[in-house]
């Protein structure tokens, strides 16, 4: 399975989201690799953190556009699962080598305003890449949550009658765990916040599921 974590804005969670989800198939016994095409490698940089006793999961880095698809190709020929780490770049080929390459797409999105309205962009470049391949499913992934805030329930509200995309089941919220366990070279799933546990398992099988129809 090839799963693209993409998103046009920046500061959204891809990165978080592809290595916690990659850690959680690690534990699962899924041999998985996470494809960093972000010019930032902050997935690379995780993967130098990351303690060699742990569940192995593979990074390697591209930037090149016109490489992504060959290397995907290539790896998920010795992988169960790929996750590419997509890039924050309107303008990018990037994103459009990552929504064609994938055979499910997640799109992370904070429950803020500005969040909301770069999704129209996004949203018209996905509608473009399903002229040729109609096949390729998405949803959306919020990121952040804060269920005692107004505002997200009104954000999540308005993305479920705006965009002609579903919504995962999972929301994720806002933990400080995330971010220590990302400078650590660990995932949520190998601390001891078990809320935060809990989520990112939730969000592994509702993915497992949703590659069942693939």
């Amino acid at each position: 399975m090839k799963i693209g974590i993409t998103n046009l804005k920046g500061g959204v969670g891809k990165t978080t989201l592809s290595i916690n989800l990659a850690v959680c198939f690690a534990h699962m016994g899924y041999k998985v690799c996470v494809v960093d095409t972000d010019t930032n490698q902050n997935s690379l940089q995780w993967y130098g953190a990351r303690d060699e006793g742990l569940p192995h999961v593979l990074v390697v880095g591209t930037t090149d556009p016109k490489a992504l698809t060959k290397a995907v190709d290539s790896l998920n020929g010795h992988h169960d699962i790929i996750i590419m780490d997509g890039t924050p770049n309107l303008s990018s080929e990037m994103n459009t080598r990552v929504m064609m390459t994938a055979d499910l797409l997640l799109i992370p999105v904070r429950p803020g305003a500005n969040d909301f309205r770069a999704m129209e962009a996004f949203v018209a470049r996905l509608d473009q890449v399903r002229e040729l391949r109609p096949e390729v499913a998405a949803y959306f992934v919020i990121n952040e949550f804060d269920e005692r805030k107004t505002a997200h329930k009104t954000v999540k509200s308005a993305l479920a009658g705006t965009f002609d995309l579903p919504i995962l089941e999972t929301l994720i919220k806002s933990r400080t765990v995330y971010g220590e366990a990302t400078l650590m070279g660990n995932g949520a799933y190998e601390h001891d916040d078990d809320k935060a546990k809990a989520e990112m398992v939730a969000l592994t099988n509702e993915v497992l599921e949703l590659a069942k129809n693939l």
